[in-house]
């Protein structure tokens, strides 16, 4: 008596979803985040799909656009760009905020601290994507708990725990700011940081123009 085996054998194919027409955002930015009335914000692009760039309160030249570019726009007030992709069965849609000369902004980050100088410090580079060259100082104010030397260029200044100083008024905002803050006797580099909730901020006051 014969006995078959048979075997059988099914070929197993992955399978492969493809999202076909489906639209996407790639990027989408508008520079300088801070600017002045009057001012040229660049708005940059790069999304799949029909392309609609979009702005409230509406600027000049807005619409319909190519798939990636840039481009500027004039603002007078705070404007919210908005970037909307479109492709048969889908849209995704995106913003970007500028603020028109706001009375005041806060900087700041993480400080740094260094047991052989005795001090905590941070350096807040602010280009042309966060402020407008326009922007000038008209008021600096220490937002930390305890004095900071505050410099900028040639400019330099100590300032007292939440108190202003004049030294920086007319200067361009733009620019390498550094703060400073030295450690009182006996105190370690944790207490300093745990003061200032290991951040070093200042804030400064806007105008535009000469």
């Amino acid at each position: 008596m014969r006995t078959h085996l048979f075997v059988a054998v099914r070929s197993i194919v992955p399978a492969v979803v493809l999202c076909v027409g489906c639209a996407s955002i790639e990027s989408f930015s508008a520079n300088p985040r801070t600017a002045c009335a009057g001012d040229a914000v660049t708005v940059t692009w790069a999304a799949v799909g029909d392309v609609t760039i979009g702005s409230e309160p509406a600027v000049a030249d807005i619409g319909s656009k190519a798939s990636a570019g840039s481009q500027q726009f004039i603002v007078d007030r705070d404007t919210r760009f908005t970037l909307k992709a479109s492709r048969l069965f889908s849209c995704k849609r995106t913003e970007a905020d500028v603020v028109v000369a706001p009375p005041a902004r806060e900087y700041g980050g993480v400080a740094a601290c260094s047991s052989a100088d005795r001090a905590i410090a941070l350096t807040v580079p602010l280009g042309e994507r966060q402020v407008s060259s326009a922007l000038k100082v008209s008021s600096v104010t220490n937002a930390n708990p305890r004095a900071i030397v505050l410099a900028k260029g040639s400019v330099r200044a100590t300032i007292p725990a939440g108190g202003r100083s004049a030294a920086f008024d007319r200067e361009p905002v733009a620019g390498t700011w550094t703060l400073r803050a030295d450690l009182a006797p006996g105190e370690s580099c944790d207490d300093a940081l745990r003061t200032v909730a290991s951040r070093l901020t200042f804030r400064v006051g806007f105008g535009c123009g000469e």
